[in-house]
């Protein structure tokens, strides 16, 4: 049985909502903690990497540390995903993941406000581990999912894809097929930079009360992931 257009675009239009609510969450997650927990980067592996290597060249060992905490939770939360979610009939276990996702980050301006004061030692551990985790199964996610084309958790990729396309259309080696990715990419781009500056500003007025917003983020993102399950099993789509 054929699926009508108009629920085609609709799932399609949710879908794309939850790619944006994802990098949202994920830009809002690293400028919480590269401004709040010590410089470290919970979503972007690539600059949490370099700061990791910076801190050892340099005999900061603090810094070395905090960078390797929010590594190896993320490897451990894209581990996780990897070894429980499968890849066909995915859908409902990635939202389930997505959930967990959202109480792990619930839980960091729960704890963060109960402190009395700034973050250090190993509480300023925990909360990193906790968004490290976090991120690293939203990346897994992304990566499961295999709709959005972009990455949600960094953005490297999207600018190299975003230039590769743009290059290419120039020189007329696509089509108006390639149309929608790039729009999608543009979007996630200038997307990520708002946030980040929006969140930067946040914090800075509101300090940990901040670590809210990527909550908010991931909350709309299960709850338009959850409508698009409805929808598909609806309309009997594939998962």
């Amino acid at each position: 049985m054929s699926v009508p257009a108009r629920v085609v675009s609709r799932v399609g239009r949710r879908e794309t909502l939850v790619v944006h609510a994802l990098s949202a969450a994920a830009a809002s997650a690293d400028v919480v903690s590269y401004l709040g927990l010590g410089r470290a980067f919970p979503a972007n592996m690539t600059g949490n990497t370099v700061l990791l290597g910076i801190g050892v060249a340099t005999g900061d060992l603090a810094a070395a540390g905090r960078s390797a905490t929010a590594l190896v939770a993320f490897l451990l939360g894209a581990g996780v995903v990897g070894a429980t979610v499968p890849v066909r009939g995915r859908s409902r276990g990635l939202v389930g993941v997505l959930v967990v996702e959202l109480l792990l980050l619930a839980a960091l301006p729960a704890w963060w406000l109960a402190l009395p004061g700034r973050p250090s030692g190993w509480p300023q551990h925990a909360l990193i581990a906790l968004l490290g985790g976090a991120m690293g199964m939203q990346s897994a996610v992304t990566h499961r999912w295999g709709r959005a084309g972009v990455s949600t958790t960094y953005i490297t990729g999207t600018w190299t894809a975003f230039s590769i396309g743009v290059a290419s259309r120039l020189r007329g080696w696509e089509t108006g097929k390639s149309v929608g990715p790039l729009h999608r990419e543009a979007t996630v781009l200038g997307l990520y930079a708002l946030t980040a500056l929006g969140v930067a500003a946040a914090f800075t007025a509101w300090r940990a009360w901040a670590a809210l917003i990527p909550v908010a983020l991931l909350a709309l993102s299960v709850a338009t992931a959850v409508a698009v399950n409805r929808a598909r099993s609806a309309a009997t789509f594939p998962h």
